[in-house]
């Protein structure tokens, strides 16, 4: 079997606060766990945790913030003050690149709404403002206002104050199952349609180009939400709540109760996500992974082909389920978080391989950060075919130098340290993974009995093999950042999909991710009640 199948095990149910469903598509009610039997409370001690980061980890991290947050004022438009500003006359302008720019820039500390480019930032996303409520200049209006809205619950200023209110009105206008959906009038497909809550786009938003809603552009809505302080009684969480379910591989849970009422996910408990609930609006109901589909053993015991969940948007998924009320703890967060413990890399998007790599980067770090864990107990790492097994380091080896050394044999894409599951401690062993697989095949030939910090190295061809341990994310995110970022501030892009051929894009991406490492706390939401 594919072992980036992502087939879950949920942890002992006896130790967790199950929710009931009370159908598909209902909100959740909290309730003590039922009985289960044959699931043992772990009696084995709990591996040790690494520190969230050291002092030297840290300055590290900050460092590269620095350098990327100069790059991005170099890139500023001087005539607008936006990011990625169309040349040609008559093409649309995104100011949500230039509002994921400014959001990573505002997280800095010492950075507010005074900074001369923060401000001349603001004030060309404040531009497209419009008498609708949404943000956004002819086309994506839900994708750049919603990422727009996020940023000036940041700003702190009269004026973005006063655009925060009307711009979450119009992301409820613009949901899929909200009483009076309006989006934007006059629009076509840009306007949601009246659906209740069988349809299998009840609750999603999208970005109007293909009839049909989809996650990215609910998770960013949701977060305009959360980061404005919309009471999470509000009936737009609970129909996030049930699109997200309809895009969660998970029939139901292990006490019986359903999550995913599709029939594309019947039998399923791979426990991440999918992209939509179909491709386009003629194939509504029949789900879209752009990962494609997975031979998965059902629950039935039976194999069958399945849409295979991926990395970007399974920690999407279970972010937005966190900022929608649900808590950390509930049994779909759990789920969709063992998936990402069989799946763990920052070396690619698992699942997608190069393909939106830094938007997978940016929702790691945002992810992480609303499960409010330093620390994550990896069961399995993602499958790479062109992975390195590393061992004899010596003790003090960093993540650079081996990338220094195996660099030259071709393109880094990842190195991960491995660390004891008991101590929490490096063992003198690490993947180091490359874009190419003849590239690393090469390259393990060449470093084989190779001096590195002053050592022989061992190194061996293999398919990313079990090695349980406890991952400080913060510290795998910085030492991955580290060997992504170019001397001039900016990121090595990877891919073009998806526009990460973008230097201020994929900057901002990493840099958005980093910024959720380096800060202990997130800023209190309500920027909204001004």
């Amino acid at each position: 079997m594919d072992t980036r199948n992502g087939i879950v095990h949920l942890r002992s149910a006896c130790a967790l606060t199950f929710g009931v469903l009370v159908g598909a598509g209902a909100s959740l009610a909290q309730a003590p766990a039922p009985a289960t039997s044959g699931t043992p409370a772990p009696s084995t001690p709990a591996p040790a945790l690494p520190p969230a980061l050291s002092s030297a980890q840290r300055q590290r991290g900050e460092d590269i913030a620095s350098s990327a947050i100069e790059f991005l004022r170099s890139q500023q438009d001087p005539a607008t003050g936006g990011w990625s500003v169309p040349s040609e006359p008559g093409r649309p302008h995104l100011p949500a690149i230039s509002s994921l720019v400014l959001t990573g820039m505002l997280m800095q500390p010492g950075l507010d709404h005074t900074d001369k480019d923060i401000a001349r930032g603001a004030a060309y996303v404040l531009s497209f403002a419009r008498d609708d409520g949404g943000i956004y200049d002819s086309m994506l209006p839900v994708y750049n206002t919603a990422i727009s809205i996020s940023m000036l619950t940041r700003l702190n200023t009269p004026e973005a104050r006063a655009r925060i209110a009307p711009g979450v009105e119009f992301l409820k206008r613009s949901q899929w199952g909200a009483p009076e959906p309006t989006g934007v009038a006059g629009s076509g497909k840009e306007t949601p349609a009246v659906v209740g809550p069988d349809n299998p786009n009840f609750g999603g938003l999208g970005y109007g180009n293909r009839g049909r809603p989809d996650l990215s552009n609910l998770a960013f809505s949701v977060q305009a939400w959360h980061d404005a302080g919309l009471p999470k009684d509000d009936p737009a969480f609970a129909r996030a709540i049930t699109f997200l379910q309809r895009i969660q591989m998970l029939e139901k849970l292990p006490n019986g109760a359903p999550v995913n009422d599709m029939p594309y996910a019947k039998g399923s408990s791979q426990g991440g996500f999918i992209y939509a609930t179909g491709e386009n609006e003629q194939t509504t109901g029949q789900g879209n992974s752009w990962a494609g589909t997975i031979e998965e053993t059902l629950s039935d015991g039976t194999k069958a082909s399945r849409l295979r969940a991926y990395g970007s948007v399974t920690y999407s998924g279970f972010k937005t389920y966190i900022y929608a009320g649900l808590t950390p703890t509930d049994p779909r967060v759990l789920a969709a978080v063992d998936w990402t413990r069989n799946n763990y890399t920052l070396a690619e998007n698992p699942g997608l391989g190069t393909d939106g790599y830094y938007y997978y980067i940016a929702l790691f770090g945002r992810a992480m950060k609303a499960l409010g864990r330093d620390s994550i107990e990896v069961t399995r790492f993602a499958p790479y075919r062109s992975t390195i097994w590393v061992s004899g380091l010596r003790q003090g080896t960093a993540a650079t130098d081996l990338q220094s050394a195996f660099s030259a044999h071709g393109k880094v894409a990842g190195v991960t340290l491995i660390t004891s599951p008991r101590t929490g401690e490096p063992t003198g062993n690490a993947f180091v993974q490359f874009a190419a697989e003849d590239e690393a095949r090469k390259a393990s030939a060449a470093m084989n009995g190779a001096m590195v910090a002053g050592v022989p190295i061992t190194t061996s061809m293999t398919n990313s093999p079990d090695v349980p341990q406890v991952r400080s994310w913060r510290a795998d995110l910085i030492d991955q950042l580290a060997m992504m970022q170019n001397a001039d501030g900016s990121f090595r892009s990877v891919d073009d999909r998806w526009m990460e051929n973008n230097p201020s894009l994929i900057t901002a991406y990493a840099l958005l991710s980093l910024q959720e490492a380096l800060r202990d706390s997130a800023p209190q939401p309500g920027a909204a009640k001004d």
